[in-house]
């Protein structure tokens, strides 16, 4: 397959998004969590963070959003990184799932772990895992591991912490759910807490943009150049990012973009070119399904300017 990664420059990234921006008309800004709201559809930026050379980057860059589900890709790398492999799939699965971000209805079928740790429920025992082994210092330890993925700490909003925690019916009843089927272990509200801190998180498109460096090298930092994560932690993420990273349009978006890639309700998108760059678009309009419209029309842009669809899958 062509590489056309030299025609990554900031013009290109321009051009995509004169072109994306045109399309968050068609969605909607997140009103259940309602900080979110708040944010304006207008904004867009897109940061692309090759592994060997430096961020390429057009739009509102220096916007922060809050990490949101984008946030689940650090809690499992750090949760498989602390406890191993096997003994974090022994409370959630990796199988993709039909069902919505926050549906309960597989595990009250099934009466067995949730489907994937990037479903709400599934975030939530992993947030279990690492509090029981941790207590107060697991958010600590987890922005820690952030902060030397992506080079710098940016906090966390807490009028969305709050705003999540009052508004956090459906997780609240994933929680105690789990709880009462033996899936959960520990502080329910404590664990919600963490979770909640964690989809607080402050990024910009930047930030996600050399997350997905850090996976796309192979585990190595972009900053400071540090092996942060072992290669079957790689693995683990590119394949569950590939099968669930935008929910119930995973498959959808395998299609049209051809990256793995993970989503989350503040506009986001991360997505993952293996041995090239970490790509990072932001556009607080979403879908039906919960995904950024004009971040998915310039992905699915940026991958057939760079040949990029299917490297990865």
């Amino acid at each position: 397959m062509e590489n056309r990664s030299d025609l990554l420059n900031e013009q290109l990234l321009n051009d995509i998004g004169n072109i994306a921006r045109v399309t968050s008309a068609e969605g909607k800004v997140a009103s259940y969590i309602p900080e979110l709201s708040r944010m304006s559809a207008e904004l867009f930026s897109l940061s692309c963070q090759p592994v060997d050379s430096p961020m390429v980057e057009k739009g509102d860059c220096g916007q922060f959003f809050t990490m949101q589900s984008m946030a689940k890709i650090i809690s499992l790398a750090f949760a498989i990184e602390q406890f191993g492999c096997e003994n974090v799939f022994r409370h959630v699965g990796m199988e993709a799932s039909a069902d919505s971000f926050n549906s309960l209805m597989r595990i009250e079928m099934t009466s067995s772990k949730p489907s994937n740790p990037f479903m709400n429920a599934g975030a939530i025992a992993v947030c279990s895992l690492i509090f029981k082994a941790y207590k107060e210092e697991s958010l600590k330890r987890i922005t820690d591991f952030l902060k030397s993925v992506i080079g710098e700490e940016n906090g966390f909003d807490e009028k969305v912490f709050l705003s999540e925690k009052r508004s956090a019916d459906r997780n609240r009843a994933l929680a105690f759910f789990m709880k009462s089927m033996g899936l959960l272990h520990g502080d329910v509200e404590a664990i919600l807490d963490l979770y909640f801190t964690l989809c607080s998180l402050r990024c910009t498109s930047g930030g996600l943009a050399k997350i997905g460096a850090m996976i796309a090298s192979g585990g190595t930092s972009v900053v400071s150049g540090e092996k942060l994560i072992a290669n079957e932690t790689v693995y683990t993420l590119l394949g569950l990012m590939s099968s669930c990273g935008l929910y119930n349009e995973s498959g959808e978006f395998a299609v049209r973009v051809g990256l793995p890639g993970k989503s989350g309700v503040s506009g986001g998108i991360l997505a993952v070119v293996p041995g090239r760059m970490g790509i990072g678009v932001f556009s607080p309009a979403l879908n039906a399904k919960g995904n950024s419209v004009a971040g998915i029309r310039a992905l699915e842009l940026l991958s057939e300017k760079l040949d990029l669809r299917g490297l990865g899958l």
